[in-house]
């Protein structure tokens, strides 16, 4: 099934849940994971125990994404239409940060406009799916009376690393007034918006980009000038790995991007080659070393050891804060 059209997406929906990376999900993880305000604790631990085929009291995301592909019916289609189109805006990804920086300024303001309108359509085809997806959970908690188990019923230490439930993340939404996700069914069209976004950062960054252009000639104060640091990372892949990499760079690019401390982060790819270079802006160089003792910074080393040709060459730079042409 994993290999089957569509399935991607549905298979990244249930690697989210085991949040500590362990290769197996635990009680906690699949009530933090699942509860949605409206199962009660015996109902899921009834399902709990139906999917662990294996009888080991933790399920690997195969017993899960088996158990939830007995009942896709027509939503494996649209998982499919929904995996090419994420195909898609990837490949215009990668396409637009090549072309875009020698564009006129007017066809920059055309590229800018179209990817508005892009955002605007993905929205679009999420609100139905948030107020269908809200409506059935109303639904549902008026035909029972079951007290819908609660993240603090079941959990017993207080460092347990889980992700927030489907209710917690529905309540976000509606607190904010933000369209994200509040169920797995909304959640493929949120992780194609992302997308959406992220090409659009992407052209903000290469708008406002380091301004190497019309320096001739500075005299500055070296105590006092404010310094950035560019690193640049560069990576020989196993042809048998590129799929793993990329995954594993994507995981990567989403938890350092968020890293106070971290303006830019993006990686280029070489036509024909097993070869990629990774680009980060940091605003020092403390806070660049201190990310690299993080779990994602470790992980993603780790992930090296796999998927490397031979070892990466570093190189980093430190340059005047005031080329970098935003506000930070």
């Amino acid at each position: 099934m994993a290999t089957e059209r569509g399935m991607s997406i549905f298979l990244d929906i249930f690697r989210r849940a085991d949040k500590n990376d362990d290769g197996k999900i635990s009680w906690e993880e699949f009530i933090a994971f699942f509860a949605d305000g409206v199962m009660g604790k015996e109902e899921l631990l009834s399902l709990f125990k139906e999917i662990d085929t294996h009888k080991t009291n933790n399920i690997d995301t195969g017993e899960l994404c088996d158990y939830f592909c007995k009942h896709l019916g027509e939503f494996q289609e649209l998982y499919g239409i929904l995996e090419d189109l994420n195909k898609k805006i990837n490949s215009i990804l990668a396409s637009t940060s090549q072309s875009y920086p020698q564009k006129s300024r007017i066809d920059k303001f055309i590229t800018r406009f179209l990817m508005s309108e892009v955002i605007n359509q993905t929205s679009a085809l999420q609100r139905p799916l948030e107020s269908a997806s809200d409506s059935l959970d109303e639904q549902a908690r008026k035909e029972s009376n079951i007290t819908p188990v609660h993240i603090s019923d079941i959990i017993t230490k207080p460092d347990v690393a889980i992700v927030p439930g489907r209710v917690v993340r529905r309540a976000k939404r509606q607190i904010s007034g933000l369209a994200q996700s509040a169920s797995e069914a909304s959640f493929v069209s949120m992780r194609l918006e992302t997308q959406v976004d992220r090409l659009a950062t992407l052209l903000d960054r290469m708008e406002n980009r380091v301004n190497f252009d019309g320096v001739v000639d500075e005299e500055v104060d070296t105590d006092a000038e404010n310094t950035l640091l560019l690193l640049q990372v560069d990576m020989e892949i196993k042809a048998d790995k590129k799929e793993d990499f990329r995954n594993a760079t994507r995981a990567y690019i989403e938890a350092t991007n968020s890293t106070p401390g971290c303006l830019s982060i993006s990686v280029r790819s070489y036509i024909d080659s097993n070869k990629f270079t990774m680009y980060e802006v940091w605003t020092t160089e403390e806070e660049q070393k201190s990310y690299m003792g993080s779990d994602a910074s470790c992980k993603y080393k780790e992930s090296h050891q796999e998927n490397l040709a031979s070892p990466t060459q570093t190189r980093s730079v430190a340059f005047p804060a005031i080329w970098w042409k935003r506000d930070y």
